[in-house]
C-alpha cells in the first residue's frame, strides 16, 4: 500500500495545472476536474483541502475560479502532501518489544522497554529524511521538469485550453446560457 495516496498526486497535478493556467484566468473546479478527467465532487473536495492549507484561493462569480495562493516556488511537495493527507506518521510503533515470551504479560523489564525502540528510531529517521526531501522540492521544480520534457507546443496548448474555458464561461454567463 502506498504511503501517499492518489489524492496527493491529483493535488500536485491540480496545482501544476493552476501554475500553467494564464494569470488572467481563474479555472473553475469544473475546468480543473475536466482537464484531469476527474469527478467534480472529488476536485471540489481536493480544492477545499488545498484552500484550508493556504495553497489556493477561490472566488465566486463569472470571473471567479481558483488561483495559487502562493508562488510556485513557495509551495513544497511536503505542503501539498500534508494538506491532503495530514501529518500521519510513516510508522506507528506498537511497542511489540514489551510483549516478548521471555516475561509475563505486562511485566517486561525496564531495560527491554526504556528509551525509543530501535526499530521505531530507524523509522523516525526515515520519515524525517523523506519529509526533508519533500520540503526541498517545490511546485516550480516540478513545473520546470514538466516543461523540459514537454513538446514545444504543450505550454501553448494548455494555456489555450484554460483561456478558452474561461472565455466560454464568461460568455455563457453574459448571454444567459449555462
Amino acid at each position: 500500500m502506498a504511503y501517499y495516496g492518489a489524492g496527493v498526486e491529483y493535488a500536485l497535478h491540480t496545482l501544476l495545472n493552476l501554475s500553467l493556467a494564464p494569470s488572467a484566468t481563474a479555472p473553475s473546479a469544473r475546468d480543473l476536474a475536466e482537464f484531469q478527467r476527474l469527478p467534480l465532487a472529488f476536485m471540489r473536495k481536493l480544492l477545499t483541502q488545498l484552500e484550508k492549507a493556504g495553497l489556493v484561493s477561490g472566488s465566486e462569480g463569472v470571473r471567479g475560479g481558483w488561483k495559487l495562493a502562493r508562488a510556485p516556488d513557495a509551495i513544497t511537495t511536503l505542503d501539498v502532501a500534508d494538506a491532503v493527507q495530514g501529518r500521519e506518521p510513516l510508522f506507528e510503533c506498537r511497542e511489540i518489544r514489551a510483549h516478548c515470551a521471555l516475561w509475563a504479560e505486562g511485566a517486561a523489564p525496564r531495560a527491554a522497554t526504556s528509551g525509543t525502540c530501535a526499530i521505531h528510531a530507524v523509522m523516525l529517521s526515515a520519515e524525517a529524511a523523506m519529509r526533508r526531501e519533500l520540503a526541498q522540492r517545490t511546485l516550480a521544480d516540478i513545473a520546470g521538469q514538466v516543461s523540459a520534457k514537454a513538446s514545444a507546443t504543450a505550454a501553448t496548448t494548455i494555456t489555450a485550453w484554460f483561456t478558452d474555458r474561461y472565455a466560454g464561461r464568461r460568455a455563457s454567463k453574459e448571454t444567459g446560457d449555462d
